[in-house]
């Protein structure tokens, strides 16, 4: 029988060197909307203003909204060009990592802003005010995964009556019979699909577990955004074999960065639990948020994968990059 294990990245981000400099992530790579990345959408904008333009107009998020919370705001770059397009009355920043946060801090001086060093799973039982929109932007790939489940265990267990989940203890602290429990938990009361998946696969438990208990709070909105192992392309980039994702076998992939591991997300999973416990569910690709440029130019790079300069092989970086990316937009 497999053992399964789980994947942490907390010692990594609460260690005295976490970096995002490892890892290409949308958020920076159109930071202030100035770079050469921006020349790849139809209208140059920082990352934090696309997102606050896409939840104006599909979330009917007004100006000077309530109270905005970020969950691992990274360098604070989303938040810093967020606040200037939305002006909510209140802004809170929660991040696991103290470096991280201090940097934040440091980006975000000319605001009002609650600066909350925690565990997400330990924050959210916490949270009774309502909150007009929560962003989980490029994060949810590190919060724990449950890794080598054998499908021929879970379907001995699945044949067992479930029980109601008996712990509330963050779930880097469960021990191995614990998550095999609560991987089976999971599957059997929200009839997760484990068709097509291979005999030892992984489970994203910290983004599963974050939806079923972001249902027992007053937040109104929800913004997720991760690389996705069930991405579909939109038109006309579909067409285009360059950037198409990895095979698509739905198992969460093991991304390998600087000393700590992350795994891409199964979307469909996040959308059954949101949909069971009364979420309005939107999914998008990145690329539609974006507004990604198609043109000559890009169409000749996409077919012929042949950048004539350098900034057609930034394009190219760009483009294979966010093919991935996909999001959810949670409302109540």
């Amino acid at each position: 029988m497999t053992t399964p294990g789980l994947n942490l990245t907390s010692d990594y981000y609460t260690g005295a060197h976490p970096s995002l400099l490892w890892e290409m992530t949308i958020c920076q790579s159109l930071g202030d909307g100035s770079g050469t990345f921006a020349k790849a959408l139809e209208k140059p904008e920082a990352y934090g203003t696309l997102v606050a333009e896409y939840l104006q107009r599909s979330a009917s998020l007004p100006r000077n909204c309530g109270e905005i919370v970020e969950i691992g705001g990274g360098y604070g770059t989303l938040m810093a060009a967020l606040l200037e397009d939305l002006k909510p009355q209140q802004v809170t920043m929660v991040d696991i990592s103290p470096t991280l946060l201090q940097k934040q801090q440091e980006r975000l001086t000319r605001h009002p802003i609650t600066f909350q060093c925690e565990d997400l799973f330990s924050w959210l039982p916490t949270l009774k005010r309502p909150i007009d929109l929560l962003i989980l932007n490029e994060i949810i790939g590190d919060f724990p995964t449950i890794t080598g489940l054998s499908r021929a265990c879970l379907q001995t267990l699945l044949q067992k009556p479930q029980s109601k989940p008996k712990t509330r203890r963050l779930p880097s602290n469960l021990s191995r019979q614990e998550l095999l429990s609560e991987a089976t938990r999971l599957i059997a009361t929200y009839n997760l699909n484990l068709d097509n998946l291979p005999e030892t696969f992984n489970l994203n438990y910290g983004a599963l577990l974050f939806i079923e208990r972001l249902a027992k709070t007053k937040v109104s909105r929800t913004f997720i955004t991760e690389h996705g192992c069930d991405t579909i392309l939109p038109y006309p980039f579909s067409l285009y074999a360059a950037i198409q994702p990895e095979a698509v076998d739905l198992n969460p992939r093991r991304i390998q960065l600087k000393d700590h591991d992350e795994y891409n997300i199964r979307f469909d999973h996040l959308e059954q639990i949101a949909k069971a416990l009364s979420f309005k569910v939107k999914r998008f690709h990145l690329m539609d948020l974006l507004k990604v440029r198609f043109d000559d130019e890009i169409n000749y790079l996409l077919t012929s994968q042949r950048p004539l300069n350098e900034e057609q092989e930034i394009f190219l970086e760009f483009y294979e990059h966010v093919a991935e990316y996909q999001g959810i937009l949670l409302e109540r």
